[in-house]
């Protein structure tokens, strides 16, 4: 295991970070893998669960069996984990900037067409197959973002963290809701592959989005691809290749030994399974996947402030209309319904008992598309 420490600039005087990267196997070899975690920096079950796969991927290496190229970044944000107000840590909003930390990240496609245009095919006959026209995107990619002036510290956080995974075959950004059930988000063009994934992971839900907008990580790593491929025509037949997925590691204060170690277990068999490490390769674990498209989602919002109850929980389906929470007012007595604007699974709610107006209350995906559907959260 190697380990780097990247300097990130000063945001102010005497107070210089650092990002600490993990890398196991080396450049070249198999498959390029990227895992981090703690890009929400007060979502901390993902860097627990890396602390674990570190632990198994060097006992791995020590056995010579890594055969791919992984680079681990269990703690993504050390901008947002410093931001605490009164013991509690402030860590998915920029304090500085008031942006989410998962938002902005810069849009490869629109980056670097100038350095793709005149040695793209037919101009370039070496780059007629797949392999080598590959190779030159993601060269083109990790030199643009090298060329991007930094700004500010959240904005090198955020460059840094693209160079490292924009030219791998697989990104696994580590997260984890309020409350919520195991889901995770995927592009619908690697959904057989998600499958398998999220049979290796236990997770039932899983949300289909190509571009939900905002510039999410996941998405910044993947899009490029089909972006690429619709600005430029010889691109067209060559296919996305970087499988970015969002993993959503339930809930806020499901951090514990046991669910940390078995999720490390459960990735660890995962990349067995793709031939990044060597081995007894495991079968897939055989459990029934919901596919849901994300534009079918939908943010339920508290229609009055008041002490919140929920009569409904993440993991259960609801119907069109139905009461899934009560708002009540203790100074007027009144109660107020919440109801599913259009029905399905709740995979996230809230945890606090109170709520002003407005505040999110849960999420839920049904499984038909509608306007307004898959509005992203803040």
């Amino acid at each position: 295991m190697k380990i780097n420490h990247h300097k990130l600039p000063e945001h102010a005087l005497g107070g210089q970070r650092q990002l600490t990267h993990f890398y196991f196997g080396q450049p070249g070899l198999g498959e390029k893998i990227y895992l981090q975690a703690g890009l929400h920096a007060d979502e901390l079950p993902g860097m627990l669960v890396l602390h674990y796969l570190k632990r198994l991927l060097s006992q791995a290496e020590r056995r010579g069996e890594i055969q791919s190229e992984i680079i681990v970044v269990p703690m993504a944000n050390p901008a947002g984990i410093a931001q605490v107000l009164l013991n509690s840590g402030i860590g998915r909003f920029d304090l500085v900037s008031g942006r989410n930390f998962n938002r902005d990240f810069p849009d490869l496609a629109r980056l670097i067409p100038s350095h793709l245009i005149s040695n793209l095919p037919p101009n370039n006959p070496r780059l007629t197959d797949e392999k080598g026209l590959r190779q030159h995107i993601r060269t083109a990619m990790v030199n643009a973002l090298q060329a991007l002036p930094v700004l500010s510290e959240v904005a090198a956080i955020r460059q840094h963290l693209l160079e490292l995974a924009c030219d791998a075959d697989l990104v696994l950004d580590l997260h984890c809701d309020d409350h919520a059930i195991l889901h995770l988000y995927a592009d619908p063009a690697w959904r057989d592959q998600v499958e398998t994934l999220a049979q290796f992971l236990a997770i039932d839900t899983v949300l289909l989005s190509h571009d939900s907008g905002g510039g999410s990580f996941d998405e910044a790593c993947g899009l490029p691809w089909h972006r690429l491929a619709e600005q430029h025509p010889s691109l067209l037949q060559l296919a996305p290749a970087c499988m970015a997925v969002t993993v959503e590691l339930r809930g806020q204060q499901d951090v514990s030994h046991a669910l940390a170690s078995a999720d490390a277990e459960r990735i660890y068999h995962y990349l067995q399974y793709r031939g990044a490490i060597s081995g007894n390769v495991p079968a897939v674990p055989q459990r029934e996947i919901t596919m849901l498209p994300f534009t079918a989602g939908e943010i339920v919002s508290a229609p009055v402030s008041g002490i919140l109850l929920l009569l409904r929980q993440p993991g259960e389906w609801v119907s069109k209309g139905e009461v899934v929470a009560e708002v009540v007012d203790p100074i007027t007595d009144t109660v107020q319904a919440v109801r599913a604007q259009a029905g399905g699974i709740i995979y996230a709610s809230r945890r606090a008992p109170f709520v002003t107006m407005g505040a999110e209350v849960m999420k839920i995906a049904g499984k038909t598309p509608y306007e307004g559907g898959g509005e992203i959260a803040m």
